[in-house]
């Protein structure tokens, strides 16, 4: 079993590609006069797969070994974004939407397949450090990829940065050449709709994993307002320059900070609690900086405070979905892209809602929106939990 750290950076390709849809796009779609309330519904649209995606994780189960399906997926994430940052512009945001949300499904099979492949063979023990150094790569490469692409994009042509995408995405799959070879999978292509969808089904019905959809599927933990941080610069008198580096380089480290902490106490708390508490904390900094004044100290420690909270419910979500999966389920690819798709439909629609929040009352109405609908469905789910 290779380290920890080793197994967790795997992820990164799925951090990169999900960092520039929540960080680097909503930057370049702003300058490029787009409004927040627009750039927040294109973000939607990106990120959808990360919901209706688990429709094609049984893909990853069946057929071929889940190594084939993580190069394939690399490969085909890396010509989408290459393709739409060569067409991004007000005019075509149809085509390089469309490119975008390809990318961003191949990125989602690509996890469904390495994590199903982690689950393989990770003991219970690790399952914490495993988690923590995944958001490692997921929020803290993502971060530090935004940054590399907001700081490049005034002086290089959009055209040059997807390809430097293109490239780091599929180089950043290199570390799963170390990962034991994974178990041929039990079952046929023409079994997809079949076997493994009632093996799906039978694994997914346990009252630990409803409780678990339960968690993911509500905005308690969602912490979606770091999909929209980048654009909200002018709102807290941020210059752009400052809103680069909070967004990009500060955020990689609270995120990473905040991941390797939270995978740290899921291996000695309950995963379900860490979750929970997590998402509430975070709601608590978003109403904070709803309230105080509007200037750049409360957006720099805002956004930084948030993204480590972020962090830290990153890894306990990781490591709750590995431990209702266990080692030995045969359809752990699909039952992991299941647990995204919830958790991932929870952020899809908040971010549309913060959005909505924006486009009516402004950033504090954002802020509110998501801080609000967080606090009271995780008192709710909290009290679920105990019982």
């Amino acid at each position: 079993i290779p380290p920890a750290w080793v197994v967790g950076l795997a992820i990164f390709p799925f951090g990169l590609v999900i960092g520039f849809t929540i960080t680097a796009l909503p930057f370049l779609l702003t300058n490029l006069g787009i409004p927040l309330y627009e750039v927040a519904g294109v973000s939607a649209t990106v990120m959808s797969p990360t919901f209706w995606g688990f429709l094609l994780q049984p893909l990853m189960d069946t057929g071929l070994t889940r190594r084939v399906y993580c190069w394939l997926t690399t490969i085909s994430a890396a010509v989408c974004i290459a393709g739409a940052l060569l067409v991004l512009a007000p005019g075509r945001m149809g085509l390089a939407t469309g490119l975008l949300l390809l990318a961003e499904l191949s990125m989602v099979l690509f996890s469904g397949a390495v994590s199903g492949w982690t689950a393989e063979f990770t003991p219970d023990s690790l399952r914490g450090s495993v988690s923590g150094w995944t958001n490692v790569a997921n929020l803290g490469g993502g971060a530090l990829g935004s940054l590399a692409v907001m700081s490049l994009a005034p002086h290089i042509g959009l055209h040059w940065i997807g390809v430097g995408l293109g490239v780091c995405i599929v180089a950043g799959t290199l570390p799963t050449m170390l990962f034991p070879d994974p178990g041929q999978s039990s079952f046929h292509f023409r079994e997809i709709f079949t076997h493994a969808m009632k093996a799906t089904w039978k694994a997914s019905k346990t009252k630990e994993c409803l409780t678990g959809f339960a968690l993911f599927l509500a905005p308690a933990s969602a912490v979606a307002a770091i999909n929209l941080f980048s654009g909200m610069g002018p709102d807290f008198h941020t210059s752009e320059h400052v809103v680069v580096w909070v967004t990009g380089a500060g955020c990689a480290i609270s995120a990473s900070v905040g991941a390797l902490l939270g995978g740290y106490a899921a291996n000695r708390v309950s995963r379900g609690y860490l979750y929970l508490l997590g998402g509430i904390s975070a709601s608590c900094c978003a109403i904070v900086m709803a309230f105080s004044p509007h200037t750049s100290t409360t957006f720099v420690c805002g956004v930084l405070a948030y993204n480590g909270i972020a962090g830290a419910v990153y890894a306990a979500f990781n490591a709750l979905g590995y431990q209702l999966v266990g080692q030995k389920s045969p359809v752990a690819s699909t039952q992991l892209g299941l647990f995204a798709a919830s958790t991932n439909a929870a952020i899809v629609y908040m971010t549309w809602a913060d959005g909505q929040g924006y486009k009516h009352f402004g950033v504090r109405g954002l802020l509110l929106t998501d801080g609000l609908a967080s606090i009271v469905s995780g008192v709710i789910l909290l009290a679920l939990l105990g019982r």
